[in-house]
């Protein structure tokens, strides 16, 4: 046995052109103001893994420099370099937005046939692996404190949730993406 290099994993990717045509698994990810500009960087690497269709990052959001990005400059550059840092080279292949109205975006999902999963602890909230997940879909994530919001909760057709076996109440929100998207891909 022996460990696989960067380069040679690098190698083995197709070209840029030929990735873009591959088909995208019918998952959309919404973020619901998330905080933490690592967090935000993950689930782009994640995303990127799982080759989902599109990335919204909305409200409070950090997001990467956009074109006519009218933020202060000094913010733009520290999203945008967190952002990267955390995602390693995975936004430049992500199709992704930012929008300053998740209900907005969650919306329009909807209304384009997408069923709407929002990860959250409720009292109504069912075992990911207890779930079928009929595609294409759209998964909602949020603020690591407050969760996803209230709005968006009264419009999902499933909320979900991760078990919990130990003390801790939940996984980091970017994990807990990880998990979800691995759940849903198995069942595809």
């Amino acid at each position: 046995m022996r460990r696989i290099t960067t380069e040679e994993l690098v190698a083995q990717k197709r070209p840029l052109e030929e990735f873009k045509a591959l088909p995208k698994t019918p998952i959309t990810v919404v973020v619901d103001g998330i905080r933490s500009l690592d967090n935000v960087g993950l689930i782009f690497r994640i995303c990127d893994g799982f080759h989902v269709k599109k990335l919204y990052l909305c409200g409070i959001t950090g997001y990467p420099m956009i074109e006519n990005d009218e933020r202060p400059p000094h913010i733009i550059e520290r999203q945008d370099r967190r952002i990267k840092k955390t995602a390693i080279k995975t936004v430049d292949y992500m199709d992704w937005e930012y929008k300053t109205d998740v209900e907005a975006v969650v919306l329009a999902q909807k209304e384009t046939g997408d069923k709407i999963i929002v990860l959250e602890q409720t009292d109504n909230s069912v075992d990911l692996q207890k779930t079928d997940y009929h595609f294409p879909l759209t998964l909602v994530v949020g603020h690591e404190r407050t969760g996803v919001s209230d709005a968006i909760l009264k419009i999902a057709d499933t909320i979900i949730e991760i078990p919990m076996y130990g003390m801790g109440n939940s996984h980091n929100v970017a994990v807990s993406t990880a998990i979800v998207l691995t759940e849903m891909i198995l069942e595809k």
